[in-house]
């Protein structure tokens, strides 16, 4: 869907250049401008400024430069309409675009709304009494509550309806929940909680967005994880896990891997690169998603057949 010219201009308007780069950037003022270490690349001289009257930076050592927009474009690695969209979240702006039906924006909406809220719930069931288990799994993992934190990971209740619960009381309806695949229908007609004592690993995509979930057993049950399945804001054939956060990453290659945790533990020993291929064989949208932004590409996938399956050879 295309976003409206006017819309952009008032954005444009309403940014504040030194407010958005100090979120990623130490800044120190020099006269009328700011200046810090570039982000783009490595350097050890602060060469990077911000001009706040012109609303611009600009790298004498690199060359990256523009607005507020190019900013959110190169740093978070966003396309144009993406970064528009970023951008207008940070100034609580409803982004008109058209040829979209107002309903599905609104439906959308929701769906996004309702899968964060899920989120939140997930990770305070981990860190509450429910969740002793779930917690003392990732710590025999190793994995350190900063590194929890920052893959925002959870737990899901031994319960039928405790999320349905939670959710409800939220304001959600049902059919709301049941289109973000947080909960299913039996053939009876009663809904229910879809992940079920399971750690939980949200999957949020490029723009921020948690689109879903997968979820594991901390035991030898099986499925041993459940995916969330295809929705309107997700679909797995085009998003990769952790790719918000690589996409940060100065790394000239990415590392693609197999599941959540050899990402996780990547990520942790300091291979900010790693993303993982959502329990599929690599697909083309993926590829492509990768390729904006590397141009190297290391498989780290398991030397078994479930490996050796996801990444099969082409011709």
């Amino acid at each position: 869907m295309a976003i409206d010219d006017r819309f952009i201009d008032e954005l444009s308007a309403r940014c504040d250049i030194v407010d958005i780069v100090s979120r990623y950037v130490a800044l120190k003022k020099s006269g009328n401008n700011y200046f810090g270490l570039c982000p783009f690349h490595n350097e050890k001289t602060a060469s990077f400024s911000v001009a706040p009257d012109k609303q611009i930076f600009h790298c004498f050592g690199c060359g990256a430069g523009g607005g507020p927009i190019r900013f959110i474009m190169n740093i978070e690695g966003l396309d144009f309409p993406d970064a528009v969209r970023f951008l207008a979240r940070q100034y609580n702006m409803e982004v008109p675009e058209t040829g979209e039906n107002p309903r599905h924006r609104q439906e959308r909406k929701r769906v996004l709304a309702a899968l964060k809220d899920a989120a939140r719930f997930f990770y305070a069931q981990l860190h509450g009494p429910a969740g002793t288990q779930a917690l003392r799994y990732f710590q025999q993992r190793r994995l350190s509550r900063r590194t929890m934190g920052n893959f925002g990971l959870g737990y899901a209740p031994d319960s039928f309806h405790a999320l349905l619960d939670a959710m409800t009381a939220q304001g959600y309806t049902k059919e709301e929940l049941a289109a973000a695949g947080l909960i299913a229908r039996s053939q009876n007609g009663t809904y229910y909680d879809k992940f079920r004592n399971r750690v939980m690993f949200p999957i949020i995509d490029v723009r921020g967005d948690v689109i879903g979930f997968g979820g594991r057993v901390m035991d030898d049950s099986k499925p041993k994880y459940l995916n969330s399945p295809e929705t309107m804001v997700f679909n797995k054939r085009r998003n990769l896990f952790a790719m918000n956060l690589a996409k940060k990453t100065r790394s000239e290659y990415f590392l693609l891997a197999e599941g959540y945790m050899d990402v996780i533990a990547l990520h942790q020993a300091g291979f900010d690169s790693a993303v993982a291929s959502l329990g599929t064989a690599l697909t083309d949208e993926q590829a492509r998603l990768l390729t904006r932004y590397t141009k190297t590409v290391i498989v780290c996938y398991d030397a078994d057949t479930a490996g050796t399956d996801r990444f099969p050879a082409r011709d």
